[in-house]
């Protein structure tokens, strides 16, 4: 036979063990990648892009005006700055607004299981109106945020929602209950500083009638009689103390209700009027035992009960003075002004959000990174 040529095709190479290690390796990488980067990344973006609703932001500024209070001067004598305009702590203000009693007034009048209560796939989107009222102010604290300025003396109030419609609606809500709350706090600093003033009036009124009486039984003619030159001196300067302890009384009130009671400005009063008490303690036995023509010529029980009558009536009329500026018609108020008011919202946050998706790739790397390590250490240590 004519010579057939036979011809072999080389069969491939067969991999080693160490290639084919290699490639299980690879294999695992990614799918270690995929797992625990691409799954949350990509669940992310369909959550952000498909399930969750759009955000429509309403944003306003604040600010607490008016003249100021009886608690202005005492605070400033003491060295102590409340801000521009401020009568009251705007932090409880934004306290206030996240509180159960704003979510009542918005539910009332503004919408708001309206604007929270629609249906979404998203069930962390909103709250059934139905939810216990600590599960809606939970809620409605994620929506509204406040950041609070104590150098500009200026609250900058955001409220979120899934309309443009119902978030300019819940802000103005919002300003609104600001506005009571003010309102409120004024009231209550009025009516406790009227109060006191009162209970001082009635105490120091009695205290006067009481001089009086028994100075009348012991000489029978206030007005014919006189004291030393240098008592009359200690008179004058223990009612000048009175003076000042009677509105700084008045006005404790005030500061207790425009603050915290365990602030500094409340112990500051306190301390003050710990002070001057006892500078009038001193005052007043300077008084009895200084020496003047009148020692001779009345009886020392007489003395001292001019002295009585005459410390009680300076009290009483400085009571009555503080009682007079305490009147709510005498008294100043703060108000809120809304310097940028709330407008309707353009633009919602959709694209915006995406950021997250990037956040939550990088987050996943680094934990991967970490986690990695982690085992990687304890494998070693472990051999």
């Amino acid at each position: 036979m004519s010579g057939f040529i036979k011809t072999t095709t080389p069969q491939a190479a067969q991999p080693t063990p160490r290639e084919l290690l290699r490639r299980e390796q690879q294999r695992r990488t990614l799918r270690t990648v995929a797992i625990w980067i691409l799954g949350p990344t990509v669940a992310s973006a369909i959550y952000f892009a498909i399930i969750a609703p759009p955000d429509y932001e309403s944003k306003f500024e604040i600010t607490i005006r008016g003249s100021q209070p009886p608690t202005t001067s005492i605070i400033s004598q003491l060295g102590i700055t409340p801000g521009a305009g401020a009568t009251t702590d705007p932090r409880m203000v934004v306290d206030f607004l996240h509180s159960g009693a704003t979510v009542q007034l918005l539910r009332a009048r503004f919408g708001f299981d309206q604007a929270y209560g629609r249906f979404s796939l998203d069930p962390f989107a909103g709250v059934n109106s139905e939810a216990p009222l600590e599960r809606q102010v939970g809620f409605w604290k994620h929506k509204l945020k406040a950041d609070y300025d104590s150098v500009a003396n200026t609250i900058t109030l955001s409220v979120s929602a899934y309309t443009p419609q119902d978030a300019l609606r819940l802000a103005q809500g919002v300003l609104e209950a600001s506005k009571d709350v003010e309102h409120t706090l004024n009231s209550q600093v009025q009516q406790g500083s009227y109060q006191l003033a009162a209970q001082q009036v009635a105490a120091t009124k009695r205290d006067y009638e009481a001089a009086h009486d028994k100075l009348t039984k012991l000489q029978g003619n206030v007005n014919t009689l006189t004291i030393g030159a240098q008592a009359q001196e200690m008179v004058t300067l223990v009612g000048d103390i009175d003076t000042q302890l009677a509105t700084l009384k008045v006005s404790q009130a005030a500061v207790e209700a425009a603050f915290k009671p365990d602030a500094p400005q409340s112990k500051a009063i306190e301390s003050q009027i710990a002070d001057l008490e006892k500078q009038r303690a001193s005052a007043v036995g300077q008084a009895k035992t200084a020496p003047g023509s009148s020692a001779a010529e009345h009886d020392v029980l007489v003395q001292a009960a001019l002295m009585d009558y005459e410390f009680a009536q300076k009290n009483y009329f400085a009571a009555e003075a503080a009682l007079l500026a305490a009147l709510p018609q005498n008294q100043s108020q703060s108000f809120v002004v809304s310097f940028i008011p709330p407008r309707l919202p353009e633009q919602s946050d959709y694209w915006k959000r995406f950021l997250n998706v990037i956040a939550v790739a990088l987050a996943s790397a680094v934990l991967l990174g970490v986690g990695a390590l982690s085992y990687s250490v304890i494998k070693d240590h472990m051999q």
